[in-house]
């Protein structure tokens, strides 16, 4: 990380973060690990930055937001447009819906959870968030051994379905952890 990026990790810690518990420990480290296995997948700035904010909104699995969507603007101005609109897909999909369309549609749509309304995903749209869901998925797995053992079959089949929509380096770290045969 460098200097600029100390201002995304500064307003992640005024928003209390570090505060907010999750599976292994604090949210803010959560949202770290993520970013940093974006990153060490060289993975584009908007992506890391996404990753690094995924869950500031809540999600569906995790429902604790660290600031409402109606302050979108405050987060495009520290992360960027087109990283917020990655962390607001990211935090109002609908993973139940997201997660069945893969293996079974070409075009993927995302629902939003709260308000259930859906549009079409474009492709890089459905790559990034599948990037994004690796990454998260993997920072759990790789921290916590009982969510290992608890999900790791499951999302073993679920990014064997995502498997076109991931770079090569998230297909070897999910083969890895995962240990996925379809690739």
């Amino acid at each position: 990380m460098n200097r600029s990026d100390d201002v995304l990790l500064d307003r992640l810690r005024t928003l209390s973060a570090e505060k907010f518990e999750h599976i292994h420990g604090d949210l803010f480290s959560h949202l770290l690990g993520t970013y940093r296995i974006l990153s060490d997948w060289g993975s584009s700035e908007i992506l890391c930055n996404a990753g690094l904010y995924h869950s500031v909104y809540g999600t569906f699995a995790y429902q604790n937001s660290l600031i409402g969507t109606e302050a979108r603007k405050e987060i495009v101005e520290i992360i960027g447009e087109d990283s917020e609109t990655l962390v607001f897909l990211y935090g109002t999909c609908d993973r139940g819906y997201f997660y069945s369309q893969f293996g079974k549609r070409e075009t993927i749509e995302h629902r939003n959870w709260k308000t259930k309304e859906t549009r079409v995903l474009t492709q890089k749209e459905t790559a990034d968030l599948c990037e994004l869901t690796a990454a998260n998925e993997l920072e759990l797995a790789l921290t916590n051994d009982s969510f290992l053992i608890r999900y790791g079959d499951e999302l073993k089949e679920l990014f064997e379905k995502m498997n076109s929509y991931l770079s090569k380096n998230a297909i070897l770290e999910c083969r890895k952890v995962f240990q996925l045969q379809t690739f």
